[in-house]
């Protein structure tokens, strides 16, 4: 595992706080939208006047059940809104706190990757961001199992807790470097994932995390993490192909814009506000959504029915509806 620290010269924007920051601050109040729950989707207050910034991939954890962030949300100040998740613990239906806090961990990069492109697609076909929760309750028991996790409530975090000693060890070579705003991360000497936040104060508060998402799996997986990326495709190669990306735009949940790309080998996403570029996040290993023919997205409506049908039986819920840096090497 390879990490090479990215930073910009470019305008950094408005302020805003992150999750765990603005949880901390009593300033961001998340739960579940009702008494009933509906496992896709949590309600958040953002009480104070500066933006929060929720991230891709972050889990929050309580309520009814732990679940993750399904795109970037920029949430403006004094506001309330109704947020687009998944499940991440489908073995607990039960309240254990009335709101939810911040689990400290980022979803592994192969699931975030692979949830990106089921988001991506939902948008383009069905003009919503409801993703392949089938897909991700497998994912998870597989990465359990790679990594001899048993879990009561199959739950996300429980797998990162029993080898936060094994991650620990890994993230002493990869530290924090003054103004760092981003990683690019190779696995197995391939790309495998680029991360990039507008203010270098507030990737400082997730390098941690982010970091830990990518870890994770060069502990447990003894599969070739990068999928099909060729070997030896440097920064700058990988940062062209992620420029030249498709581009399709929709307006985000929150403020802003919200950029999904599609790309040979390639999905990524892009918050856009204000003309500064919030935060990106790029994934490699994963089909181009221009491969999915009618025949796939049938079968991608059919397992979306599939989902409600299982969350109603389970949960009696509503439906599921540029700059690099010297690399650190360990």
């Amino acid at each position: 595992m390879e990490v090479i620290p990215l930073f910009s010269g470019t305008h950094q924007g408005g302020d805003y706080l992150t999750l765990a920051q603005a949880i901390a601050q009593n300033r961001l109040v998340v739960t579940e939208v009702g008494e009933a729950g509906s496992v896709p989707e949590l309600r958040v207050k953002n009480r104070g006047k500066i933006p929060v910034l929720l991230i891709d991939g972050e889990e929050l954890a309580g309520a009814k059940q732990n679940r993750v962030l399904n795109t970037t949300i920029l949430v403006p100040g004094e506001s309330e809104l109704v947020i687009p998740v998944s499940c991440t613990e489908h073995g607990r239906w039960s309240t254990t706190s009335p709101h939810f806090e911040d689990s400290r961990v980022m979803m592994a990069r192969t699931m975030r990757s692979k949830k990106m492109a089921s988001i991506s697609m939902s948008l383009k076909y069905n003009e919503c961001r409801y993703s392949d929760q089938l897909g991700i309750w497998d994912d998870i028991e597989d990465i359990a199992r790679k990594a001899k996790v048993e879990s009561p409530t199959g739950a996300m975090k429980d797998v990162f807790s029993s080898h936060e000693k094994s991650m620990d060890d890994y993230m002493k070579a990869f530290p924090l470097q003054p103004g760092q705003q981003g990683v690019l991360v190779y696995m197995d000497d391939s790309p495998a994932g680029m991360e990039f936040l507008s203010r270098p104060d507030a990737y400082a508060r997730v390098h941690d995390k982010l970091v830990r998402s990518y870890v994770l799996e060069a502990i447990v997986d003894d599969e070739d993490p990068a999928g099909h990326s060729a070997k030896g495709e440097r920064p700058a190669q990988f940062i062209q192909r992620v420029i030249a990306a498709l581009d399709e735009q929709y307006p985000g949940v929150g403020l802003g814009t919200e950029h999904r790309l599609e790309g040979e080998n390639l999905v990524g996403s892009a918050l856009v506000h204000d003309g500064v570029v919030v935060h990106m996040a790029c994934f490699t290993g994963v089909p181009t959504q221009s491969a999915y023919g009618e025949g796939r997205m049938a079968g991608y409506r059919a397992r979306q029915r599939s989902h409600a049908t299982r969350a109603k039986g389970m949960h009696g819920s509503g439906p599921i509806e540029n700059h690099t840096g010297d690399s650190d090497v360990w």
